[in-house]
């Protein structure tokens, strides 16, 4: 094709011909210049293409890390609120130690529903990290989704982590001296707490006034973790949404 653009060109010359020569030389740039134009537009149309595919694959893979956080922080929401409803029953009726004969206030159930609170949420984080590392976001055009996830695993989460720490430091080293050290209380910590050792009911009610002492103190902490899970429910489900719109969309 080039020898054929050659010769024609080289025919003008020898015929003299200039004015034609310079008319097909500019045509000759213009069709080179659409060529290279149409050259770019499919490699960008293909990048445009690549980057699509990549995108879905990122919202798909955030879009399960997301349900299987939101189902876990759900089951801990519910432990807590367990936990924070006896330990405000507890430090608001101290006659409790008196009434142990009833079902609900049977030294078990107490330090079974009041451990429930050291029940930690861990959020799935590896897919966020491995789209940060690879500038995934970059991929990503919804602003929204993009604010979204930086809030919730760079702030919300953190916060969260900070305050699980101070949770589960005065669940290890207060309340839980207490029930397994002094009151003899020891259980397994599987999805239906089942007891190794049950509470010794003499011990409950000799060291009861510590073990009060010790809810009060947890209380406000345990209290405000729950709320802090709350906000991170919400806001993991509103992100849900706003990726199932993104990728209905692709």
């Amino acid at each position: 094709m080039l020898k054929f653009f050659r010769k024609i060109r080289q025919n003008l010359l020898a015929a003299g011909n200039t004015g034609k020569y310079f008319k097909y030389a500019v045509g000759e740039i213009f069709l080179v210049v659409i060529g290279i134009l149409i050259a770019l537009s499919i490699n960008n149309w293909n990048e445009n293409r690549k980057s699509k595919i990549l995108a879905r694959e990122i919202y798909t893979n955030l879009l399960t890390s997301l349900q299987q956080d939101s189902a876990e922080v759900n089951h801990i929401i519910e432990l807590q609120t367990r936990s924070v409803g006896t330990l405000r029953r507890l430090i608001s009726n101290d006659s409790i130690a008196t009434q142990l004969d009833k079902e609900e206030n049977h030294p078990d159930s107490l330090s079974k529903n009041i451990m429930l609170g050291v029940m930690s949420f861990f959020p799935k984080i590896g897919i966020y990290n491995l789209i940060v590392s690879s500038n995934g976001m970059d991929v990503l055009e919804s602003k929204e989704v993009k604010s979204a996830l930086i809030n919730l695993y760079d702030y919300q989460y953190k916060q969260y982590e900070n305050l699980d720490a101070v949770i589960d430091h005065k669940y290890h080293y207060q309340i839980g001296p207490v029930t397994r050290k002094k009151m003899g209380f020891i259980v397994e910590y599987d999805p239906d707490f089942q007891f190794v050792k049950p509470v010794n009911q003499e011990l409950f009610k000799k060291h009861f006034p510590e073990l009060i002492d010790e809810c009060k103190d947890t209380y406000g902490v345990l209290s405000t973790g729950r709320g802090y899970l709350i906000q991170i429910q919400k806001s993991i489900n509103e992100l849900i949404l706003l990726i199932r719109t993104e990728l209905d969309h692709k």
